[in-house]
């Protein structure tokens, strides 16, 4: 139960106090049976306008409560003063206009969450809770007119307020219970929505991360082109020669062997292009699993490796060692994140002297980073400070997604890319959390 509930239960129990504190008027004080009844009553309707303003403000209520309290006290003995010294008309009045004026200000609580958050119970509640204190406050007509029940016709008129005063205040029990029906609905639609949202955002997430992929390999295809052709090349003249010394009847079995072995390594060395390059641009979904980051880094360099030869670039990884560095993600999409980074510091040292890109990884408290360094002429202020949001870009022909989409990949793994300047160029570095392995 929140608080805006737990007002209205207590403001309720009190209602039901007073009023059965009236049932016993004829063995109870004046005190008892009146006065404190009708102060209890305006701290219950005080108690639901605070339930009201619950619903959309949960400020500290301490002070309010307080002041409630003190209030209650005051208008209790002023009530009572007012019974023994002043008579039934001011006791009228201040009873009507405590009800009429703490209904109103009720009516202004449910205005404020009407507009809000435009609960039309809410808006059904302002009108209940305005009728009752308007009903409250034409009973105070006796301040002036001093009606009693002497005839049918004051007395019709008193008992069609009250009758108004009694159907209002039961209206807006309906009223309350169905702004928190209609708010645990609009809750569960909110929730409902932002799961839809987050998913078809994953969803278009991979298809974007996908396309990226594939934009990246369409550019690199020259290489690719390339790199398999050598190998390609090498076992049709190995096959060519085989066949000619068949022909020929000259058959040598140590040319022939070696041969077949050069024939049987350029065929693995053509399929393990093949499948990098399968792996790379396969559709990947979010697949959370033990990653080891050397395996990453080998798998980028080799994929980077041809373009980087054509350009004359030297590409140095860590010293292999024997310890795993484990992060939990996916690989294909780690490997993404890598190749973008790494493939951006291709394009930074294009036209510098030194075309050097050094990769270092390290543990570091209980993360793993992966640091890109390059030779190239740096980053300015401005892409410092963009680099990596979407569709900013310092390329010609480039959309700005490649290291956005990083950005992204990586936060579904809890970790970050960052771009700083150093003293010979530009570094990237990639942080994952550490994942101990049992």
């Amino acid at each position: 139960m929140d608080s805006s509930a737990r007002y209205w239960v207590v403001a309720t129990l009190l209602i039901g106090a007073s009023t059965l504190a009236t049932v016993f008027r004829d063995t109870l004080t004046p005190l008892w049976s009146y006065s404190v009844p009708i102060g209890l009553s305006g701290t219950s309707y005080m108690l639901m306008a605070f339930g009201l303003s619950r619903l959309y403000d949960q400020g500290p209520q301490l002070g309010r409560l307080v002041w409630l309290a003190l209030g209650t006290v005051v208008y209790i003995a002023v009530m009572e003063w007012s019974r023994i010294h002043a008579g039934s008309e001011v006791t009228l009045l201040l009873s009507g206009g405590l009800f009429g004026v703490t209904s109103l200000w009720g009516a202004y609580f449910a205005h404020a969450h009407y507009q809000h958050t435009a609960n039309r119970f809410a808006m059904h509640m302002r009108w209940v809770m305005a009728s009752l204190g308007l009903f409250h406050l034409l009973r105070t007509q006796g301040f002036v007119t001093g009606w009693g029940l002497n005839t049918f016709g004051q007395e019709a008129w008193t008992y069609g307020i009250w009758t108004g005063a009694f159907v209002a205040g039961m209206l807006r029990y309906f009223a309350y219970f169905g702004i928190r029906v209609q708010e645990q609905a609009d809750e569960r639609l909110k929730v409902m929505t932002a799961l839809v949202r987050e998913e078809e955002g994953r969803r278009l997430g991979n298809r974007l991360a996908q396309q990226d992929r594939h934009h990246s390999l369409g550019v690199m295809s020259a290489s690719f082109a390339h790199e398999l052709n050598q190998p390609l090349t090498a076992i049709l003249n190995y096959a060519e020669l085989l066949q000619h010394q068949q022909k020929s009847g000259q058959w040598d079995p140590q040319v022939s062997e070696r041969a077949l072995d050069d024939i049987i390594h350029n065929s693995v060395r053509a399929g393990d292009i093949i499948r990098r390059i399968r792996n790379f641009i396969q559709p990947a979904s979010l697949n959370k699993e033990l990653v080891d980051l050397r395996g990453v880094i080998d798998e980028v360099c080799a994929l980077v490796q041809p373009e980087a030869r054509r350009g004359n670039m030297e590409i140095v990884k860590p010293a292999r060692r024997n310890t795993p560095m484990w992060v939990l993600g996916d690989a294909v999409q780690l490997s993404q994140v890598l190749f973008n980074v790494v493939r951006n510091a291709m394009e930074s040292v294009e036209k510098a002297q030194t075309r050097s890109i050094r990769l270092d990884i390290r543990q570091e408290n209980r993360e793993i980073l992966i640091e890109v360094h390059d030779t190239g002429p740096g980053l300015s202020e401005a892409a410092a400070e963009q680099a990596g949001d979407p569709f900013y870009t310092t390329k010609i022909s480039g959309l700005g997604m490649g290291l956005s989409i990083s950005k992204t990949i990586l936060a579904q793994f809890g970790g970050r890319l960052s771009l700083q300047n150093t003293e010979n160029g530009a570094c990237a570095r990639i942080a994952l959390p550490f994942a101990q392995v049992v």
